[in-house]
């Protein structure tokens, strides 16, 4: 059986609006889209304070709904400012935390290095922290990477070497589909077999041709286990084009297991 869910940030604009909340993206994956993973931006939360998160965790057990992924901004392993990633490994720690009390399955926290070509230093503190944050991970049977955001990360050479020196149960990559800005015919295919969560989003994959099915085949045959997930970025009828992306990566899937 497939598992299928959305990124919150595809409702940023009815969120930003003041017109959904996070709990309010709950009920519409649970009851709308009728999905029982939810994949959640932080940007959402209201409060890291442990009243909010609770009542988050409480909303999830009564639903029986999974986290496939908690995406969290501002937790960048690298910053120029070593006063800055002090901070944000102080903000990465919480959210390993939260990730721990929700049962999440994948958590993301970014490489935060702004160019391709990665230092010495840059690496060595990006694998050093992984590795820290892979182990607790694991140890709470969750895994942790980046996504392809930053220039860095849309590398797939420089996350596989990142992902052989964690070398880690607990690490893997948080993956935008076709997302690169070098190698970008072989990055997919290249970052597959480490890929723990993978997002679709029609500003990168063309859902109208053959392009998705191709990319779900990939996936498949490279023994990907995480949900499918879409993510939508148009920021207007965010309910309805949510529905109809959710509606093709559906068929793509389906297709794809008829003709294995």
């Amino acid at each position: 059986m497939s598992d299928f869910t959305i990124g919150s940030w595809s409702f940023h604009a009815l969120f930003n609006s003041g017109k959904m909340s996070l709990f309010g993206y709950l009920e519409s994956i649970k009851y709308r889209y009728r999905l029982r993973h939810a994949d959640i931006w932080n940007g959402m939360l209201l409060s890291t304070e442990d009243d909010y998160i609770q009542s988050v965790k409480d909303t999830l057990d009564e639903e029986e709904m999974i986290v496939a992924n908690l995406a969290v901004d501002g937790a960048d392993v690298w910053h120029d400012d070593p006063n800055v990633r002090d901070r944000n490994h102080q903000k990465a720690l919480l959210y390993l935390d939260i990730a721990r009390r929700w049962g999440v399955q994948t958590l993301r926290i970014d490489m935060g290095i702004n160019s391709v070509e990665m230092t010495d230093e840059q690496y060595e503190i990006c694998v050093n922290r992984y590795k820290e944050y892979a182990q607790f991970a694991n140890d709470h049977g969750f895994q942790v990477g980046p996504q392809t955001h930053q220039a860095a990360a849309q590398s797939p050479r420089n996350l596989q070497r990142i992902f052989n020196e964690v070398s880690a149960p607990g690490f893997g990559i948080i993956l935008n589909v076709n997302r690169w800005l070098i190698d970008k015919e072989i990055g997919d295919e290249i970052v597959a077999p480490y890929t723990i969560h993978a997002q679709f989003d029609r500003s990168f994959v063309d859902f109208t041709g053959s392009e998705l099915l191709q990319k779900i085949q990939l996936f498949r045959q490279a023994g990907y286990q995480g949900c499918w997930s879409m993510e939508f970025r148009g920021g207007s009828d965010e309910y309805l084009e949510v529905e109809r992306d959710l509606l093709t990566i559906r068929q793509a899937v389906r297709l794809a297991t008829h003709q294995e």
